[in-house]
């Protein structure tokens, strides 16, 4: 069972192959070329490295959102387009729960979780999460100096894209820097375990209008249940 993960939405396209024996391969492309035409190249480079072919898949992953509507679009359509050709399961995270998956039983005991990702100027997209894989809030956006006072350091760690830059938060929060790899193996072994959280991995529906605060219509946000 071998599982490819995509994602545009952090300003590359990338793609992971996860193996039954948990190991990854990753293909990416920092290029100034649309993610549109990198894509597709991506994933074979992927595959190639994985010494994988299309058929090994078992099932995709792709991410999302929050971030830009045009980047996102693209991860989920080639997804979609490509999991119906090779009639295979195609699930969703949101960039966010993506980034609150931790196999630190003992951290995750201690503090609760606040994923992070940029928006536009002084302005985060974020979701926080308990040490048991549930959100404890939905997606917001909120402006950088009010995040110490919504999410305490003494009771919240920050997980972050290791893509993205220091956000200037200071040495107050415990910040954890996750790479698309690492991430990948642990959701690829949430899967191949049956493990519940499985349950949160969503069937895609499209796109639907931006749910949280105000925001450009460029700015996708998925709908709130």
């Amino acid at each position: 069972m071998s599982i490819l993960f995509i994602d545009t939405n952090f300003g590359l396209s990338i793609a992971t192959v996860v193996d039954h024996e948990k190991n990854c391969f990753k293909s990416s492309n920092n290029s100034k070329l649309r993610q549109s035409e990198t894509i597709a190249s991506v994933v074979k480079e992927v595959l190639n490295k994985s010494n994988k072919s299309i058929d090994d898949i078992s099932c995709l992953m792709v991410t999302n959102g929050p971030g830009n509507f045009t980047s996102i679009r693209v991860g989920i359509s080639f997804a979609l387009g490509l999991a119906k050709g090779i009639n295979k399961p195609v699930y969703s995270l949101s960039s966010l729960e993506f980034l609150s998956f931790f196999d630190d039983k003992k951290l995750l005991k201690r503090k609760e979780i606040i994923a992070l990702l940029p928006s536009r100027g002084n302005e985060f997209f974020i979701q926080a999460f308990c040490g048991k894989g549930k959100n404890l809030t939905g997606i917001e956006k909120i402006n950088k100096t009010d995040i110490e006072n919504k999410f305490s350091p003494d009771k919240f760690i920050i997980s972050k894209s290791s893509l993205h830059n220091e956000y200037g938060l200071g040495n107050k929060y415990e910040i954890f820097d996750r790479t698309f790899e690492e991430l990948s193996i642990i959701i690829a072994s949430e899967i191949l375990s049956k493990s519940d959280k499985v349950n949160r991995f969503k069937k895609i529906n499209y796109f639907s209008d931006p749910s949280a605060e105000k925001v450009s219509s460029s700015w996708y946000m998925k709908k709130k249940s």
